[in-house]
């Protein structure tokens, strides 16, 4: 009987054993079947990560692709208003070809009288060349007789103005204003010499006038002009009393009524440049009320003057000036001689 407990207990035994080694086998393919979705589950989980990377790609391109619409909506407005303005353009052009077909037609029309047009185009240029030339030939005889008459007017005028300047220095009026100073007073000889010549329109036989801080002093007769300077006799009897012709005085020319008149009363009485001894020049005889500066008690003295260089007994004042003549003594009054500045 134990025999055949043996035989089951080996039955059983070798069953177990074998459903063990099944099983065994069974879980090794699952294991191994557990370890392939693994496997699968990391490559899926390596592919999501992909398809998300690729999806954020994806946003990222139809971000772009949705800014690039955007772009090309404004592009496309831009062209709809080129396209408006071209089409606009393009039906003013055709309106502008158009007449010009039209101007096109009406010269073509008028081309039929060009010929005839061109014979007067070439008659009416020869008629104008013509009168241009007539033109010219007018215009130069004008403008020769024009400049005719302006160098006879400018002749005439230099003629006039000759010979008012040759009246004038004829008569001693100095054109213009002229005021200056006394460079040089020479009193114990009669004349003086002013600042102002040729150069400031002095002329020989003028009238001056001088005077201290406005009150009138004498008057000169001008005997002598050089371009810088003049020299100016002291006229006898225009002398103020008690008065002496000083350097730094100023001198102005004398201004006259009547020019022509008096003119000839200068010319008549003009004394002529003393010759280094004889009798001075008398005054020339003018109204008692045209001297201005009073002198020989209410007019120009009558009676000649003395000698201003040595004839006739005219004594130096006492601040006399040497003689500048190189007289040696022959004056009044002394004092120490300078040399002669005209030697």
């Amino acid at each position: 009987m134990w025999k055949v407990f043996l035989v089951i207990s080996a039955v059983v035994l070798g069953g177990a054993i074998y459903l063990s080694y099944s099983n065994m086998g069974l879980k090794k393919e699952k294991a191994e079947e557990v370890q392939k979705q693994k496997d699968e589950l990391a490559k899926r989980q390596g592919a999501i990560k992909e398809t998300e990377q690729e999806l954020a790609q994806m946003e990222q391109s139809i971000t772009t692709l949705n800014d690039e619409a955007e772009s090309l909506k404004t592009e496309k407005i831009d062209l709809d208003q080129k396209v408006v303005k071209a089409e606009s353009d393009k039906r003013t052009q055709e309106a502008q070809l158009a007449q010009a077909k039209e101007d096109l037609e009406k010269a073509e029309v008028m081309v039929g009288d060009i010929q005839k047009i061109e014979a007067m185009q070439r008659e009416m240029a020869q008629i104008r060349t013509q009168i241009e030339e007539a033109d010219i030939e007018v215009s130069q005889l004008e403008g020769a007789v024009a400049s005719a008459q302006v160098e006879r007017d400018r002749l005439e005028r230099v003629a006039q103005e000759l010979e008012g300047l040759r009246k004038d220095q004829d008569s001693g009026l100095i054109r213009g204003e002229f005021q200056s100073t006394i460079q040089k007073a020479y009193n114990q000889w009669g004349f003086v010499i002013v600042e102002g010549g040729n150069d400031q329109g002095v002329v020989d036989r003028a009238q001056l006038d001088v005077y201290r801080r406005g009150q009138p002093i004498c008057k000169l007769l001008v005997t002598s002009v050089e371009p810088a300077t003049s020299v100016g006799e002291i006229i006898p009897g225009s002398l103020a009393p008690g008065q002496t012709v000083q350097q730094g005085d100023t001198v102005v020319k004398t201004v006259r009524a009547n020019t022509a008149a008096a003119a000839t009363d200068d010319a008549a009485a003009a004394p002529s440049a003393p010759a280094g001894g004889g009798s001075a020049p008398a005054a020339p005889t003018q109204p008692a009320e045209s001297d201005p500066f009073g002198g020989g008690g209410g007019g120009m003295s009558e009676e000649p003057a003395a000698d201003p260089f040595g004839g006739g007994g005219m004594s130096a004042p006492a601040d006399s000036e040497p003689d500048p003549f190189g007289g040696g003594g022959a004056m009044d009054g002394g004092g120490s001689a300078e040399p002669d500045p005209f030697q």
